[in-house]
Parts: C-alpha cells; structure tokens; sequence
C-alpha cells in the first residue's frame, strides 16, 4: 500500500491536471450532443487511458530501451493493419483507415505512430554520431515512408502530414547539417509536387483550393471550414453556453463536432476564455514533455521525448489550424478532446512511456517536488 501511494505521489501533478481539465472539456462537449451514447464511451475510454498510462509509468523504461524489437514489433503490427485495412477496412468520409470487429473500431494508425515514436528514438539514439552523413538521416525515414505510403493508398492525408511532421521535426530538434536540411526540404517540395499532379484524389484537391478561394464554393467544398470559422466567432468572449439549443455545433450545421471540430464546437461553447483555457492545458503538457527532454540522461529518453513533443504539438497545431480556416481540412483529433478509443489510448501509453523515463531519471522526481513546494 505504502508503495502504492509512494508512485501516486510521485507522478507529474501538472501533466495529470492537464490532462484531467482537457477530458473533461471533451466529455463537456459530448455531454452537450443528442444521446449520451458517445459520452458513456468516452468515459470508459479515459477511465482505460488512465490505468494505460499508469501501468506504462510502472513499467520500468529502460527495459523498452535496451529492447529494440518491442518498438520494431509495435510499428510492425501497425503497418500490417494498415495492409489489412487496404483488404477488409471500411471508408469513413472518404478515407479507409478503420478496421471494424464487431462494435470495436481500430485505427492502425494510431499503432503505427507510437511504434514509429519508439523506433526512430532507437535510432537517433543508436546513431547519434552518424547523423552528420545525410545517408544515415535518410535511413531514419523508412520508419515513417512506409506507413506513409499505406496512408496515402487509404488516402488519409492527416496521417501523411503527421508522420512527416514527427520524422522531419524530429530531425531538425537534433540538430543535424544545414546541408542535410536543405536537401530534405528540397525533397519534400518535390515530393508534394508529384503528389498534387499525379497522387491526389479530386475531393483533396478540392479541399485545398478551397482553402485558397473558400469564396468560390462556400457550401461545398469549404462548408466545413466556414462553419469551423463561423462557429469559433459564435464564441465571443465567454461563449454561448455548454447546454445552449441553438448552437451551429448542436444543430448539425457543424460536421464531426465531437472528432475533427472538436475545438471549434467548444469554442462556441465556452468562448475565447474557454479557447485559451484549452491551449494553456496544451502548453502545460508540451512543457513537461520538453523537460524530461533536457533533462535525460541517456540518448534514448532524449530521442523519444522530442519525437512526443514534436508529435503532440503537430497534432495540436493541424487540429486548431484547421478548426481556424489556416490549413486546409484534414481530418485530426485533438489529443484528450475529440472522441475515438484508439487515439486517446495510444496517447496515453505515449505519455505512460514519457512518465516511466522521469520517474527512472536521478533526482528528476525530487526536484519537481522541490518546485512544487516552492510555488
């Protein structure tokens, strides 16, 4: 029991209120919806979240770091699911990325991140010193290329631009040769070229060119951002109220309120303060993340909690600037609001991971709680 309350106590209070106060403005959004149905999910999968990621911040990390096929294992079955769902998924707005079992849905890309996550932290930290000759930087991609690849045949472009954004973020945070970078962003303009004349599908067209001249079909192609828009601007200072009747959000003139709109419905719910709320809780997350960064003491703890840091705030960043008409619509959940098991669970194991590495580093725990009683 001692112990018990020994490794409660030790947990990072601020990562846990943040990520506490984030559930509960989803579940708040939720509970705002007609049926109660997706709010009694989502309960459950939070209250599953939580006894993940204490189980993975029990987990001692060093184990995972000396063991380089758990990670290879984990990227594995995520890329094999993702073939599977190239056979037996089922298309979802456009997009087939879910493999349905029964009442169990099962995004393989959520798998394919946190197993991505783990193995380039393997590699950045097996290969630190090589990361001068570009030839070893751009071995380090595979573990992104080929569920990119996957991702695109689905299509799901919000997966491509994640898994980028993780690799090439990630590889900018270790510091590698500006000619090395130069190179890579060359490629990448290359790459996108290619992908608009030849790769993308009409309706992704169509999704960025209304985001350029949303003027010139309001009420197809950029309907879902404009409502985005018109609903955030609903907000005003306080918002419009949780359980209010005629919010945009509510009455259905808001697609996917609870998923990819998750943050323009709670803004129109609770208003400017409730959107600055929200991000602080963000900020909060991403800055304790950033500390266990700098302050690890091995490679590896450094490489995986970049790649979190960068994979997180990418995922905060598309979602927002999608909800706020600055990117164009690409289907994101933002982490700990929009609703789906596979996403939050895989975020709470991520996070898990990042909690067993600061508990694990000397002195880590006893100068937070220094900190702490300073405040």
């Amino acid at each position: 029991m001692m112990r018990l309350v020994s490794f409660l106590t030790a947990l990072d209070r601020w990562l846990l209120a943040a990520i506490v106060l984030l559930g509960i403005l989803g579940l708040l959004n939720l509970a705002a919806l007609p049926g109660p149905a997706l709010f009694l999910k989502q309960s459950i999968f939070i209250a599953a979240g939580f006894i993940l990621f204490a189980g993975f911040a029990l987990f001692d990390y060093r184990i995972l770091r000396s063991t380089p096929l758990v990670g290879m294992a984990v990227w594995g079955s995520g890329v094999g699911l993702l073939a599977l769902v190239a056979l037996i998924g089922e298309a979802v707005r456009g997009a087939q990325n879910w493999i349905y079992l029964g009442p169990i849905s099962i995004g393989p890309i959520e798998i394919v991140k946190l197993g991505s996550l783990l193995m380039l932290a393997h590699y950045f930290a097996r290969e630190h010193r090589g990361l001068v000759f570009p030839g070893r930087v751009a071995l380090s991609a595979l573990a992104v290329i080929v569920p990119i690849t996957f991702a695109f045949l689905q299509p799901d472009l919000g997966a491509v631009a994640l898994l980028a954004m993780l690799w090439f973020g990630s590889v900018l945070i270790l510091r590698i040769p500006l000619r090395t970078v130069v190179a890579i962003v060359l490629l990448v303009i290359f790459a996108a070229t290619f992908a608009w004349g030849t790769l993308l599908h009409d309706y992704q067209r169509a999704r960025v060119l209304a985001f350029l001249h949303p003027q010139d079909d309001p009420l197809g192609a950029a309907y879902q951002s404009r409502q985005a828009i018109v609903a955030v601007g609903a907000g005003g200072l306080t918002g419009r109220g949780i359980f209010a009747e005629d919010l945009i959000s509510r009455l259905s003139f808001l697609p996917e309120s609870s998923t990819d709109f998750a943050f323009s419905a709670i803004v129109e719910r609770t208003g400017f303060f409730g959107a600055l709320l929200m991000l602080s809780a963000f900020a909060v997350i991403l800055w304790r993340i950033g500390r266990v960064a700098i302050r690890a003491t091995n490679n590896f703890s450094c490489a995986y909690a970049i790649g979190l840091l960068v994979l997180l705030a990418s995922e905060i960043s598309l979602h927002v600037g999608m909800n706020l008409g600055m990117i164009p619509v690409s289907g994101l959940p933002l982490p700990f609001v929009s609703y789906g098991g596979s996403h939050l669970l895989t975020t709470f194991a991520a996070l898990g991971i990042l909690e067993s590495i600061r508990l694990h580093q000397p002195g880590f725990v006893r100068s937070d709680r220094d900190a702490s009683a300073e405040l």
